[in-house]
């Protein structure tokens, strides 16, 4: 296998049709993740995890990077472009923290560690790349959509791994 050559046919393809490498980047995450990610999570995070909780998130997320991906890949403008890095490619570098972290917490390899390091943050880089070199997003708005990433990331986990529930307070006069 030409390493090189691999590298020159990435490298010509369109965002349009590069955005589809994340649904099979996140179907091979969660494959690593299904098998023990449940009992991780119930044994270090939230003893009422289960192995359907975990479907039933994980089957909304493929649905949503896929739908994701066919709104970026037909639409290829700024506009849908800054909705899939804010939305899906952001969150997936933050998944990988998130694991790196839980793994160092708990002292235990966290499922979904090897390919949230090695699939998704170059990815990243690449589809990251290719917006830029496209036009399709600038610094400022990759940065923003990244910080947006951030708080739905940090609720979203805190909420369905950690089960924090958000306490809305109603002030009476």
């Amino acid at each position: 296998m030409d390493i090189n050559r691999l590298v020159e046919l990435q490298g010509a393809l369109p965002f349009r049709q590069a955005v589809w490498l994340f649904p099979f980047a996140t179907a091979l995450h969660f494959l690593e993740e299904a098998p023990h990610f449940a009992n991780w999570a119930s044994k270090y995070a939230l003893p009422s995890y289960t192995r359907q909780r975990w479907r039933r998130i994980h089957g909304l997320g493929m649905v949503f990077a896929i739908a994701f991906c066919a709104l970026a890949s037909i639409f290829s403008n700024p506009h849908v472009v800054f909705f899939f890095f804010a939305l899906c490619l952001s969150e997936s570098v933050l998944n990988s923290l998130f694991h790196v972290g839980a793994t160092a917490v708990s002292g235990v390899y966290c499922p979904g560690l090897i390919t949230a390091l090695v699939l998704y943050p170059p990815l990243f880089w690449y589809l990251s790349q290719l917006a830029y070199r496209e036009g399709l997003l600038t610094n400022t708005l990759g940065l923003v959509a990244f910080l947006i990433a951030v708080v739905i990331h940090t609720v979203d986990v805190a909420t369905s791994v950690f089960g924090v529930k958000a306490q809305l307070h109603r002030h009476t006069t």
